[in-house]
């Protein structure tokens, strides 16, 4: 009973360092609400220019954070990678650490790629809502770029 309880303690123990190694960074920012087409359309047209101008704003903090987190994911991914190297030159390589700091390196940019993707997804409903907006012709097209 001891031997089984014991086992089961070590591959609860592994299981939780490798999420610990996932999440050094934290957890992706969430991405912001952005309102739909059809809303920008049917809303009167202040309503319509401060939704636009808030999700703008909340789009630039978003990303600041994204910002932040990738830099924490690079830096990580930098740091296992001299770690790895290291202990690859070492007189007695373990080769249980190497592959380690080879997971997590492909865990950081594994995230990074997926915030880059949720990035892009966000961008382009923002741009939608945008054009939306700005192709309507009873709203101030001062802020629209040029379509």
């Amino acid at each position: 009973m001891w031997k089984a309880l014991g086992v089961g303690l070590i591959v609860l123990v592994a299981s939780a360092g490798g999420a610990v190694a996932e999440n050094k960074c934290g957890d992706e920012p969430i991405a912001p609400e952005i309102p739909g087409v059809a809303d920008m359309k049917q809303k009167p047209p202040m309503d319509a220019a401060t939704i636009r101008h808030g999700a703008f704003l909340e789009i630039r903090r978003w990303q600041g954070s994204l910002k932040s987190y990738r830099d924490c994911l690079v830096a990580m991914e930098n740091t296992d990678k001299r770690l790895a190297g290291e202990a690859q030159r070492s007189d007695k390589p373990d080769a249980d650490k190497i592959k380690s700091f080879q997971q997590e390196m492909s865990d950081a940019a594994h995230a990074f790629d997926a915030s880059v993707d949720e990035e892009e997804r966000t961008v382009n409903e923002f741009h939608a809502a945008q054009v939306a907006y700005c192709t309507r012709s009873d709203v101030d097209r001062s802020p629209c770029p040029k379509l």
